[in-house]
């Protein structure tokens, strides 16, 4: 027999029954990467909304640190106000 006839003797005597197999298992192996694949996107895709969470948080305290700096700022520029007023304005009793 020569090789092209051992190949087309390969391929008509496989049994139906095993070429369903066969497809079925690939079908299967397909289904599994794609469930796999999705899984490991889903926990790549939690890690980066958690690494996203925490520098948002870091964010919000570091400008909440900064408008605190400043309002003691404008707090110590009013309270300097006031005492610069209070000298100049102080209320005289009249006699």
């Amino acid at each position: 027999m020569t090789a092209t006839k051992r190949a087309r003797y390969t391929v008509t005597c496989m049994n139906v029954g095993i070429a369903i197999l066969l497809a079925a298992i690939t079908v299967f192996a397909l289904v599994l990467s794609i469930f796999g694949a999705s899984w490991l996107n889903q926990r790549n895709t939690e890690r980066v909304v958690e690494q996203l969470g925490q520098r948002l948080d870091q964010r919000i305290d570091s400008l909440e640190k900064r408008f605190d700096q400043r309002l003691d700022g404008v707090d110590q520029r009013l309270d300097r106000m006031e005492r610069q007023l209070e000298a100049i304005f102080k209320p005289i009793i009249p006699k």
